[in-house]
């Protein structure tokens, strides 16, 4: 029996690690605990085990830490797991190793052969590819029509999902403003759903909208969006990549890389337009979004949650995490992150 500490700071990190808590729990491998700030804890389900607590959290010993995320507090004992934040490997931070991990696991193909050049090169820890948590949520059977009833949607009408990033350098929400209101026929809705990180004076912006065809979605958990979605727009956002393992089209607007997953737009007068293109043949880029996104996650078993805790028993077990170089010092994350959380020693 083994001690589980998942290590979260955002609230969209819950769906994040929900299906391995529940998995541990399901399977009987040992006892849970839900690490989260105060800013978190109107989102968590109240029936899951959790502190706000960091010496409540060292006190807990855990075996294992699963972090969706880049830092995790250095006293913290136990195996170090980055399980991450999202799928997309197009901003240069899914790769940053900041020297917190004794173990990454991966997506996919792609990121995990980026991962494993990375880990040969500083040699101070593993790789296994396992598929991401969330995704086995994701994949998980669903009913549109109860989704639609407790959004208060009418399920009669065609979803278009607008959920951009919150990166400046990225983000399209000042260029699909001005088309925003107007874009939505009668027969269909516009949900709007921000990246939790997106700044307060973006999301007043899109809040003085007329709201007779739009919904502005506030929950940090997209699953039920993306399920019931028939279209979505977005930018560099990971959430591409989650509702291209749905099979339905995506319009990316100023997008960099792996153009051929979708249409790509420059211009916010060509969105409806793509809009119209997408419903009438969602089939259309079927092929290539297949492709790209058996590259970046392959697995639509539901079983990753499965493989993340396989893959660190196989790592406990097999005693090589003895053969890995020291961690760098790493003072000055070290110091940050304790000035974060107010806990020095």
């Amino acid at each position: 029996m083994k001690r589980y500490l998942f290590f979260i700071t955002k609230p969209y990190s819950i769906c994040i690690i929900k299906p391995l808590f529940e998995e541990i729990t399901k399977t009987g491998r040992g006892e849970s605990l839900i690490f989260i700030t105060k800013s978190m804890e109107e989102y968590i389900d109240s029936d899951l085990h959790y502190t706000m607590s960091i010496e409540e959290a060292i006190s807990f010993c855990p075996d294992v830490v699963f972090v969706p995320g880049n830092i995790v507090h250095d006293r913290i004992p136990g195996l170090k797991v980055q399980i991450f934040h999202g799928l997309c490997d197009e901003k240069g931070g899914h790769y940053k190793i900041t020297g917190f991990f004794d173990l990454y696991c991966t997506s996919g193909p792609l990121i995990t052969n980026r991962f494993k050049e990375l880990a040969k090169k500083k040699e101070h820890f593993h790789v296994i590819e396992t598929g991401w948590p969330k995704i086995d949520l994701l994949l998980k059977s669903f009913d549109r029509e109860k989704i639609c009833k407790s959004l208060n949607i009418n399920p009669a009408k065609k979803i278009i999902l607008y959920s951009p990033t919150f990166s400046p350098k990225f983000e399209s929400s000042k260029k699909i403003f001005p088309v925003l209101e107007g874009l939505p026929k009668d027969s269909e809705l516009c949900v709007i759903k921000f990246h939790d990180l997106m700044e307060a004076k973006d999301i007043e912006y899109f809040s003085k909208l007329r709201r007779d065809s739009l919904l502005l979605y506030s929950k940090p958990d997209n699953i039920p969006l993306l399920q019931i979605a028939d279209v979505l727009i977005s930018d560099t956002s990971s959430v591409v990549y989650e509702f291209m393992l749905l099979d339905k089209p995506v319009i990316t607007i100023d997008s960099k890389i792996y153009l051929e997953k979708s249409i790509n737009i420059t211009d916010a007068r060509q969105l409806r337009p793509a809009v119209d293109r997408s419903l009438a043949n969602p089939e259309e880029y079927s092929l290539n979004r297949r492709k790209v996104i058996d590259q970046i996650h392959p697995y639509r078993d539901t079983s990753s949650s499965k493989r993340v805790l396989n893959a660190v028993d196989e790592i406990l077990n097999s005693g090589t995490i003895k053969d890995l170089k020291k961690k760098p010092l790493n003072l000055y994350r070290k110091y940050r992150v304790r000035r974060k959380f107010g806990y020095w020693f």
